[in-house]
């Protein structure tokens, strides 16, 4: 058992000694209770932040008049870029352009997600292969330096 001088647990939430990286400042707060604190500030949720998403959105149109898109929306075939792009296009009347980066990695529903939610949204896409080989040394090459030293 740890010593009761080391051992500390957050004063606001679960997180304890346990947890890498953490620190408390002078209030016992953990430094990831402090961390939500200020991405809360940055990026409010709520009515809050309603009103700078939709000062975004005006600022879109605008930037978009005499343009085919308002906005480009990077898809994966997951539940955050398909409700992003049901957010712009139904909720806000954007113009989106929806973006995929294949890597060659997507799995079949991924790829049948995103199939699914374009067409019933009526979104272009614009999909980027990679070079398979081309990325397979790249992905390689973030390992060598570590075997290297």
């Amino acid at each position: 058992m740890e010593e009761a001088s080391t051992f500390q647990i957050c004063s606001r939430c679960i997180y304890d000694t346990h947890i890498p990286y953490i620190s408390f400042d002078h209030e016992g707060i953990c430094n990831y209770c402090r961390q939500y604190e200020q991405m809360n500030r940055e990026y409010p949720t709520g009515s809050e932040g309603r009103k700078i998403l939709e000062t975004y959105v005006e600022k879109m149109k605008e930037d978009g008049k005499g343009k085919p898109y308002d906005v480009v929306i990077g898809v994966s075939g997951g539940c955050d870029s398909s409700y992003m792009l049901h957010l712009a296009k139904k909720e806000f009347g954007l113009r989106v352009l929806a973006a995929h980066f294949d890597n060659t990695f997507n799995s079949r529903i991924a790829v049948e997600n995103i199939d699914i939610v374009l067409e019933k949204l009526d979104i272009d896409l614009y999909t980027h292969v990679v070079d398979n080989e081309e990325y397979q040394r790249i992905y390689k090459s973030f390992f060598l330096p570590q075997f290297l030293k």
